[in-house]
């Protein structure tokens, strides 16, 4: 499995390509919180085909609540169906032309009330794809649902149920 969860520049044809050649040998990949941000404007296949929308914005860091909208999915197993944790709540802006999306869990925005995906699976012919945007500093890695759901992940996305 790969785990991005950079938005420093990738200007490396090699690397961009690496990452897309993975996805169609069918490997699983998980795009964790500043990977999901639209961070490279000259490689909007990224985005388009990876994350199936763009993350341009994001509420204050501060405290919502994560409701888990899919509990039957294996990356959602001994997640509490809500949970608060402090982050940045991304704004994440689905791709309408983009790959289907399966959203795992939601959080809505204190600041806007707008309700946005955090977790999501994204639709590919080969490989796994999950979203999560949450994750920004240490604090919010030693939640204990953060660990279960990236726990989960890994297992999820290396082939496992």
């Amino acid at each position: 499995m790969l785990y991005l969860s950079h938005n420093k520049a990738t200007p490396n044809p090699l690397v961009r390509e690496g990452i897309f050649a993975f996805a169609n040998r069918g490997g699983g990949i998980l795009i964790s919180h500043a990977s999901n941000w639209q961070n490279w404007p000259d490689w909007a296949p990224f985005n388009f085909q990876l994350v199936s929308g763009v993350t341009r914005s994001h509420d204050k860091f501060g405290e919502f609540e994560v409701v888990v909208t899919d509990p039957s999915h294996p990356v959602m197993q001994g997640v509490p169906a809500r949970f608060k944790i402090k982050d940045e709540l991304y704004n994440f802006i689905p791709e309408a032309a983009g790959p289907e999306r399966h959203v795992l869990a939601t959080a809505k925005s204190p600041t806007s009330g707008k309700e946005f995906p955090i977790v999501w699976v994204v639709k590919h012919a080969k490989a796994r794809i999950l979203c999560n945007t949450l994750g920004h500093d240490g604090a919010a890695h030693e939640h204990p649902a953060y660990q279960t759901l990236l726990q989960n992940s890994v297992c999820w996305l290396a082939g496992g149920k």
